[in-house]
């Protein structure tokens, strides 16, 4: 069981995560590598999700 103040920095640990992911999805996807830059952001919100659930299950 994990503590409220570890879960809060978790999320924002994550929250850190996927706003750097998405700055670098939106990068690609502006220079020219269209499918790249999508890859990065659809990844990101996937891995942070099973993050997140995978969190709170233990």
């Amino acid at each position: 069981m994990i503590s409220i103040i570890e879960f809060i920095v978790f999320i924002v640990f994550c929250l850190y995560v996927l706003k750097e992911s998405i700055s670098y999805g939106i990068y690609e996807y502006k220079n020219e590598n269209k499918f790249g830059g999508v890859f990065v952001i659809a990844f990101s919100l996937f891995s942070i999700i099973l993050s997140i659930i995978a969190i709170c299950i233990s």
